[in-house]
């Protein structure tokens, strides 16, 4: 790459930060998101970090804290470079023409860069969904499992009854938080009898009116301290399930954060553990969430692409039209 040419990209990255810093961020976020839904990478480390020192997880703020200082930390990178650029070389005074076409690689710029980030975002709506499909569906037969029965059963994902003991002194509960909509799912373990074990293999979902809390204090906000409930204090209602609960079977459906939780509370979660979702609509709301998210990100990133269009057409009719009179 000749001098001239660095020179020039140079300039237009000089020229084009703030478009760039924006960009750069929602890349970031957009990376960051499907992480915080799922609970992977960056963002499960970051859990772990928060649930070893306040008990707690943040979801919205672990994503947009690291968004922030990447950006802050690129934007920085860029003005050192500027900065040591401009000590080597004086910049040299550009003429009206050349501030236009410059002013114009700036706009056309900051258009292509949204909407490239629409395109990517659109493309990630459309593989969650995808893999959304994925999931197990009420479709089939039903297997009948006794937990804890010898032979062990083989479990498949799909419909399924689970005939066992409900361990509700063991009540876990996730909420996700997304700004425009949040969701909560509630495991408990199902075991064979209550009595201590190396690891639990199945878990079920219940639903809020099937158990009652003391204090109207909800499982989950302080695991470590309350080992994920108030012990002996959870009491079960007439609503919920007896030993025979039905639904749809998931391999490793617990989310990352709750085996984490389990097993600082003492609980050891059978590395190859199933969930009965009662409710598929809460199984499949993660992938909801994100393809919603990332479609929100698609539309906005659209409209700010076309309006910078907009800004490059008149911008350009306004540097051609002295030519023309």
């Amino acid at each position: 790459m000749s001098e001239t040419t660095k020179n020039r990209l140079l300039a237009a990255i000089r020229g084009n930060i703030l478009p760039i810093a924006v960009a750069f961020s929602l890349f970031v976020f957009l990376f960051l998101l499907p992480q915080s839904v799922f609970y992977r990478g960056l963002i499960s480390v970051l859990a772990e970090w928060q649930f070893n020192w306040f008990g707690n997880y943040l979801p919205i703020l672990t994503v947009i804290l690291p968004v922030l200082l990447l950006t802050v930390l690129f934007v920085l990178i860029l003005w050192l470079i500027f900065r040591v650029r401009g000590k080597e070389k004086d910049q040299e005074e550009l003429s009206l023409a050349e501030q236009g076409k410059h002013a114009l690689r700036k706009a056309r710029l900051a258009m292509l860069s949204f909407f490239v980030l629409a395109a990517f975002s659109l493309i990630a709506a459309v593989v969650t969904l995808g893999l959304m499909m994925t999931l197990p569906s009420e479709d089939g037969p039903v297997q009948k499992i006794n937990v804890g029965s010898l032979p062990f059963a083989e479990p498949k994902e799909g419909k399924a009854e689970l005939n066992g003991t409900l361990d509700w002194q063991k009540l876990a509960t996730i909420k996700r938080n997304l700004v425009f909509a949040n969701q909560r799912t509630y495991f408990v373990p199902i075991v064979s009898r209550i009595a201590d074990r190396k690891s639990t293999r199945y878990f079920v979902q219940v639903f809020r009116p099937e158990f009652v809390l003391p204090r109207n204090q909800m499982p989950g906000r302080t695991p470590e301290r309350e080992h994920l409930l108030e012990q002996g204090l959870i009491t079960p209602t007439k609503d919920g399930p007896g030993g025979s609960v039905n639904g749809v079977l998931r391999q490793d459906g617990l989310p990352d954060e709750i085996v984490l939780l389990y097993e600082k509370a003492g609980l050891n979660v059978h590395p190859d553990h199933y969930v009965l979702y009662r409710d598929t609509a809460d199984m499949r709301w993660p992938y909801w969430g994100a393809a919603w998210a990332f479609f929100i990100f698609a539309l906005c990133a659209a409209v700010i692409g076309l309006y910078q269009k907009r800004q490059h057409k008149r911008l350009n009719d306004g540097i051609n039209e002295p030519l023309h009179t």
